[in-house]
């Protein structure tokens, strides 16, 4: 094709047809420019479909993140009621109107010092973010979904919150309370490694008496109320977890 082209300018110039010569190498011209614009059209089209699939692929990624929250979200909402069921159990104790075992009294008791976090799945939202992708969505309101879910922090801190409460409570004012019993391995109480001590089947400790002591029920009442928080934060993460993986669904299907 070009040495057509260079053949053709020749035969112009060798016959002096000066106008028609320029004629012909601007229109060239044009066409390299023609060219060159669709070469570019191309390339961005290109590299356009790229970036979609590689944010599509990132949506669908969140969206396996999400559902592993939910059910993080479902495990936390069971672990938490548990842990909040002994609790009142103990408070009924207290109250007489129901009656316990000392070992599930002790089992309830020690298992309010158990705690578990909740963190978001965010590898694929950090990705999405620091790629500059997250602005390409052509959903905005979708974009700025996605920011404030991954910005909220209030189920975390009101966890920790919980840890805190949980940890501050002081054995050695107890004076009820027999070391030995934190050994225990109860329901929820795992990872204690029990076996290297024979501590029997039964807790030393009287719960009965121990849970009459205000420091005790002091620290099971703040328990039960920050509980609430946490659960009123994990169903409010469920609600807008689902909501967010129904929105990027959505998107994904137009």
């Amino acid at each position: 094709m070009i040495s057509l082209l260079r053949k053709i300018r020749q035969k112009l110039l060798q016959q002096n047809r000066i106008t028609q010569y320029l004629t012909y190498a601007v229109g060239e011209i044009f066409l390299v420019v023609i060219g060159i614009l669709i070469a570019l059209q191309l390339n961005i089209l290109k590299e356009e479909n790229k970036e979609k699939k590689a944010t599509e692929q990132l949506l669908l990624g969140m969206q396996a993140d999400l559902h592993l929250e939910a059910d993080r979200i479902d495990f936390l909402v069971a672990y938490y009621t548990d842990i909040t069921d002994g609790i009142q159990q103990i408070i009924l104790n207290y109250q007489q109107k129901d009656s316990n075992s000392n070992k599930e009294l002790g089992q309830y008791f020690l298992n309010t010092f158990e705690f578990r976090k909740f963190s978001k799945f965010n590898t694929n939202y950090q990705t999405l973010y620091g790629s500059g992708l997250l602005q390409e969505i052509e959903d905005k309101n979708l974009s700025e979904e996605i920011i404030t879910y991954y910005s909220k922090q209030f189920l975390e801190w009101s966890l920790e919150i919980y840890q805190q409460k949980a940890s501050a409570f002081n054995f050695n004012n107890a004076t009820q309370f027999d070391p030995l019993d934190k050994l225990h391995r109860g329901a929820k109480y795992q990872f204690i490694p029990n076996f290297r001590l024979d501590i029997g089947d039964h807790y030393a400790t009287d719960f009965k008496e121990l849970i009459k002591e205000p420091e005790v029920l002091n620290f099971l009442t703040d328990l039960l109320h920050q509980s609430e928080l946490v659960f009123s934060n994990l169903k409010a993460y469920k609600e807008t977890n689902l909501a967010l993986s129904n929105r990027i669904q959505k998107y994904l299907n137009q």
